[in-house]
């Protein structure tokens, strides 16, 4: 595993996430996803993203991980409340903090990240809870998802914002040009998530693909119609690029 270092944060290049148990992708398998993450472990990955709004996930993750607890970075994420409403207010940061510390079986978080933007919270309220988790010692550092560039601008010029969540991969590349400048401009670290465009990098799906209801791939815009159909194309150029390699797709 090659490992990639920003700050005091030394992370494997190849993370592994924990949306899948939120039941996103269809039927979840609890014991397989638990093995995964010691396979994971045992490779040298060292960086397990969750979040709070994930299902079982933080307690599942807890549990695998407590053992090692010390050769893991977790990052976990906040900002939904029950009812699919944004809230970054101090005090619910802060009581969702401590639930994820809670369910996680930690004393600490290593990157606490905002899940999603709260346009009536003041970015001063939020980045004054970060930094008082900060100063606890409950969280070591902090990040950004799902925020546009101009809102992430905001939040670097008041706070200290450690790395940026990204949707990246061969076919969803509007990051490269939306969000990795603002990266470099103020020294942040880049996370990209789903990496293989939701599986569909794999090889595994082909024209006419079915999904079982509730898997979030029905509505994703990047298994619909042209994009789609786009998206086979660039996986089969992939592919054969990974075959001249003797690599797989991914």
């Amino acid at each position: 595993m090659k490992y990639r270092k920003h700050n005091d944060f030394n992370v494997s290049e190849v993370g592994v996430g924990c949306y899948a148990l939120s039941g996103v992708y269809g039927g979840k398998d609890v014991k397989e996803f638990m093995r995964m993450l010691n396979r994971a472990y045992e490779l040298g990955v060292n960086f397990f993203d969750t979040a709070d709004v994930y299902g079982d996930a933080e307690q599942i993750l807890g549990e695998v991980v407590k053992p090692y607890r010390h050769d893991f970075y977790i990052a976990t994420k906040m900002g939904m409340t029950g009812d699919v409403k944004p809230n970054l207010s101090t005090k619910y940061v802060k009581s969702a903090c401590e639930k994820s510390l809670e369910r996680l079986q930690t004393d600490y978080i290593d990157l606490y990240q905002l899940h999603f933007d709260d346009p009536n919270t003041p970015v001063e309220e939020t980045i004054g809870a970060l930094e008082e988790l900060v100063s606890e010692g409950k969280i070591r550092r902090y990040g950004a998802g799902h925020l546009s560039k101009e809102r992430i601008e905001i939040y670097c010029k008041i706070g200290d914002v450690f790395s940026v969540l990204m949707e990246l991969s061969a076919v969803a590349r509007s990051s490269r040009e939306k969000l990795l400048p603002s990266c470099e401009k103020y020294g942040m670290a880049s996370i990209g998530f789903s990496a293989t465009g939701r599986g569909l990098l794999t090889g595994r799906f082909q024209k006419g693909k079915k999904f079982e209801p509730g898997d979030i791939r029905n509505l994703d815009p990047l298994f619909q119609r042209e994009s789609f159909q786009s998206s086979l194309r660039v996986g089969e150029k992939l592919a054969k690029v990974g075959r001249s390699y003797g690599k797989t797709p991914v």
